[in-house]
């Protein structure tokens, strides 16, 4: 049996439904919030089943768009030089997930800049800067946009981001 993405209100309360029974339940999931959110949950007829977590405030869209990163604390070089060092794989309203393709090594609370281009009837680029929230071992870094520059994309990445 697969496992099952269960969404988190802004209260910190998840419905799980056993994939069993049907039974539903309402949880709170608060204490999860920064650690776990992969879970395996029991239900009171007996049957465990693994969930996993959504806490995200917006929706986050499954992307392949070649970019380019560059830490903001180093003099940028040209992209058009260097070419497309990472991947995006996922972007929302409020941050991106990307897939390095070189061999460097971010940090959580660094502050990077990325390019990219969307793959939208107008090939919009997109610059933004981000702070990196998640790094795992095979290569994924989560982040935040941040800066001044937020209203500048929020037209173009809310008409991407509709379904």
């Amino acid at each position: 049996m697969g496992r099952d993405d269960v969404f988190v209100n802004k209260d910190n309360m998840a419905l799980i439904m056993c994939p069993h029974c049907g039974k539903m339940k309402h949880v709170s999931v608060a204490k999860f919030k920064n650690a776990k959110h992969s879970l395996q949950v029991k239900c009171a007829c007996g049957q465990k089943f693994p969930v996993d977590l959504n806490f995200r405030s917006k929706f986050r869209k499954d992307t392949n768009l070649h970019g380019y990163y560059h830490r903001l604390s180093e003099k940028k070089p040209d992209p058009m030089v260097v070419g497309s060092n990472c991947t995006v794989v996922n972007l929302s309203l409020g941050g991106l997930g990307l897939r390095l393709t070189d061999k460097r090594k971010l940090t959580v609370g660094e502050e990077i800049g990325i390019e990219f281009v969307l793959d939208d009837k107008k090939k919009s680029e997109i610059k933004r800067r981000f702070i990196v929230r998640h790094v795992s071992q095979d290569g994924y870094v989560g982040g935040e946009f941040i800066g001044d520059d937020q209203n500048q994309y929020d037209k173009t990445l809310g008409f991407y981001l509709m379904p």
